[in-house]
């Protein structure tokens, strides 16, 4: 067995050391878990060594890791589904490729759609006189094909980071409902052992805060940077999709 071979975790083996499952999975997960970090350190309790399992991905911690990173996954789909109640089809990359968009100008939308049929063969001008529900199948075709195509371009960086941008943050929003209960109580229970003689101030203070930022970040911020981010994918989405256009000499086999 080579050097690598032996540095290799049991995460490696379920697909959390691809980066995407890390950052946009399975790292929501942990910072949901984190907010209770005042009331571990208030009740002496060993969550950061546990924090630190999960995050090597060893043992019964390996197990823990997937889950976590699954429930990440299945939250941020659920508010994917209630930020765009029809996806993909409201979703901003199709959006804007649809003509009763108003969004993108006439010109702009022209030269996507020649760039589209030429890399995919989809023409979604003549999908026009067939009807709305056409248009939108057309639409999410050309989307996902190129999507798929354009995955390992050079002009793909900027897109899978803003892809995995997207993953992270609509995850851990999604994730909302778990680290707000967790912070009321870790809050709660870092003043009981304050008051009950037990404790330190400073947890208490520090709990105070994270919970009232949660309650912020949940209410007034994550839902609409969600959005934000998704319109940050679209961008990326069409600057490649215009570059690999015109580099058709770069565009693999």
């Amino acid at each position: 067995m080579s050097e690598k071979d032996k540095e290799k975790t049991w995460l490696t083996y379920v697909n959390l050391s691809d980066s995407y499952e890390r950052k946009a999975r399975f790292l929501p997960g942990v910072l949901s878990v984190m907010v209770l970090v005042p009331v571990s350190a208030a009740f002496e309790w060993p969550l950061t060594t546990w924090l630190n399992l999960l995050i090597v991905g060893v043992g019964s911690a390996a197990v823990v890791s997937v889950g976590i990173s699954h429930l990440a996954s299945a939250a941020g789909n659920h508010l994917q589904e209630k930020l765009w109640p029809r996806w993909p089809y409201d979703a901003p990359t199709n959006v804007w490729l649809h003509p009763d968009d108003n969004s993108r100008s006439t010109q702009q939308k022209e030269a996507w759609y020649a760039a589209i049929k030429r890399l995919s063969g989809l023409d979604i001008p003549a999908s026009f006189i067939h009807g709305s529900n056409e248009i939108e199948s057309v639409i999410n075709d050309a989307v996902s094909t190129l999507r798929y195509r354009m995955r390992n371009s050079e002009y793909a960086d900027r897109l899978v980071i803003h892809n995995t941008d997207y993953g992270f943050i609509r995850n851990f929003t999604g994730l909302r409902p778990i680290w707000l209960i967790f912070s009321a109580l870790s809050c709660g229970g870092c003043w009981y052992v304050y008051f009950m003689g037990k404790g330190q101030l400073i947890w208490g203070a520090v709990s105070t805060m994270i919970f009232f930022l949660c309650i912020a970040l949940a209410t007034f911020i994550l839902p609409r940077y969600v959005k934000q981010r998704a319109r940050h994918y679209a961008e990326s989405f069409f600057g490649a999709l215009i570059e690999y256009d015109r580099n058709p000499g770069s565009q693999p086999e």
